[in-house]
């Protein structure tokens, strides 16, 4: 006969059971740790040995070699052809013991990612993002041959110094140093340099996003081009941090006519009336619109040294015509209040006496965060009033803010704090590859660890592009800094 026991026995029995279970695990985990503390006691375990001195002028002096050789591949976009790049950037970091990894998105095109491993306790790793294309270069207009990387004066000239090579080496080198010298951080760091930025990033972050997504799973936060130590007149320095960008709305216009010859030219040609349209969307403001990080960032110039009394509340002082015409005249100030539209490329005939049947322009138009697309188009057509030209985007995407307060941005106060200076968020009027990553939920800051003059500045994507020997240096030295407290941080 089989015994039957009331649920409370039962109960009672499984009770017994799971104490005598826990006991019998807890009297192997005692005597285990304790063994473990008895033997680090006797020095039988060893914590890490502290980290080496970093030797910051051999340091730099690497770094200067290293970006000589980076600028002196040409990767012009189009067509871009940064896979060497990639490799020699692989070959830098598996030379130093960190494991790297390339692609080839498609034919001669790179990307090349990086993984500095930390002890493992936060979860969230940092990406550090740049891109290894550049813009052109015409070797005419420079003083030095653009891809030459020659040092004059202290400054290593050529295209990328700026945007975006040497904040790419500032990166890699940052990571190769603390990896050297044995600092232990507390997460990992992802080093990811793209291609075809320069282009709208379809063969390069886009591309990683769409592909290689598990490369950075882990990531939390990333940091990219876009800002950088910032001077005011007077004098007075901040840390300047892009929590947003404004939002590209690249548009073709196409406007057709009677073809023939310039020698009797129609009232009305598809150049006539292109150039109408132009004119128009020339002549043409859009609304001004304060969004919330741009108001604070002007608020916070003005405190820092004491500027124009209406940077306290930016929405209110542009209601007053005279301001708004003063602050409105600098294009800089401009742009970051309103959308904007720039026609950049013309085609019409191929030869002077021919009247072409089709002309085209291209208008890179910049929108600020929270703009529809479709209703901006919309207006266009109204402006340009002239149902007959054809309209087409070429490139445009949403925008996305990341928070201004984080791990990472605390971290950027401090490194500000340790060099006796601020952070002061700001939205910036072009756009980076960061969009591609905060769409799929990552905390994305541009900030650049180094301090350009103006001159400087205007070489980025200009003429004449340079950074100097001692600033590349001290950017490596400020980005190992801001690892450090990064990868700290509790």
């Amino acid at each position: 006969m089989k015994r039957h026991h009331s649920p409370l026995a039962r109960i009672l029995a499984g009770a017994g059971l799971c104490a005598a279970f826990i006991l019998a695990v807890t009297s192997l985990i005692v005597p285990t740790v304790a063994h473990a503390r008895d033997h680090k006691d006797r020095g039988l375990i060893e914590d890490a040995p502290p980290p080496k001195t970093i030797n910051y002028d051999k340091l730099t002096q690497e770094a200067v070699a290293f970006l000589q050789q980076y600028v002196r591949l040409n990767t012009t976009n189009p067509p871009g052809n940064e896979l060497a790049a990639a490799k020699m950037l692989k070959q830098k970091f598996l030379s130093a013991g960190i494991p790297a990894t390339v692609w080839e998105p498609a034919p001669g095109r790179g990307i090349i990612a990086a993984r500095l491993r930390g002890t493992g306790r936060h979860a969230k790793a940092l990406v550090l993002l740049s891109h290894m294309d550049v813009a052109p270069a015409n070797p005419k207009e420079w003083q030095v041959p653009p891809f030459s990387g020659q040092i004059h004066d202290g400054e290593i000239w050529g295209r990328g110094t700026l945007d975006d090579k040497g904040p790419g080496v500032i990166d890699l080198m940052a990571m190769i140093a603390i990896k050297r010298a044995g600092m232990l951080l507390n997460r990992d760091v992802i080093f990811i340099a793209t291609g075809d930025e320069e282009e709208g990033g379809k063969a390069g972050a886009s591309w990683m996003v769409e592909h290689e997504s598990d490369i950075y799973a882990d990531a939390g936060y990333l940091l990219n081009q876009g800002g950088g130590i910032m001077s005011r007149p007077n004098g007075r320095k901040y840390y300047g941090v892009s929590i947003a960008e404004k939002t590209p709305l690249w548009l073709r216009l196409t406007a057709t006519g009677e073809e023939g010859h310039a020698t009797a030219p129609p009232d009305q040609t598809a150049v006539t009336r292109l150039i109408a349209a132009l004119d128009r969307i020339a002549a043409y403001r859009a609304p001004t619109r304060v969004l919330e990080p741009v108001r604070d960032y002007f608020r916070a110039l003005g405190q820092l040294d004491g500027g124009p009394p209406e940077f306290a509340n930016l929405t209110v002082a542009l209601r007053d015509p005279a301001f708004a015409d003063k602050f409105l005249s600098v294009p800089s100030q401009n742009a970051l209040v309103r959308d904007t539209f720039a026609p950049t490329v013309l085609a019409g005939s191929s030869k002077v006496n021919i009247v072409p049947a089709i002309a085209s322009a291209e208008i890179d138009s910049r929108l600020l965060p929270g703009e529809n697309p479709q209703q901006v188009i919309a207006n266009l057509r109204k402006v340009m009033a002239d149902d007959g030209i054809k309209l087409d985007v070429i490139l445009n995407f949403s925008a996305a803010t990341s928070p201004r307060k984080s791990e990472l941005m605390t971290a950027l106060g401090k490194l500000a704090a340790e060099n006796d200076t601020i952070v002061i968020p700001m939205m910036i009027p072009g756009f980076t590859d960061s969009h591609y990553f905060r769409q799929p939920g990552l905390d994305c800051y541009g900030f650049v660890p180094i301090e350009a003059s103006p001159a400087e500045l205007r070489g980025a994507q200009g003429i004449n592009e340079r950074i100097s020997v001692k600033e590349l240096g001290a950017g490596v030295h400020r980005m190992v800094d801001l690892l450090r407290l990064f990868g700290t941080s509790k």
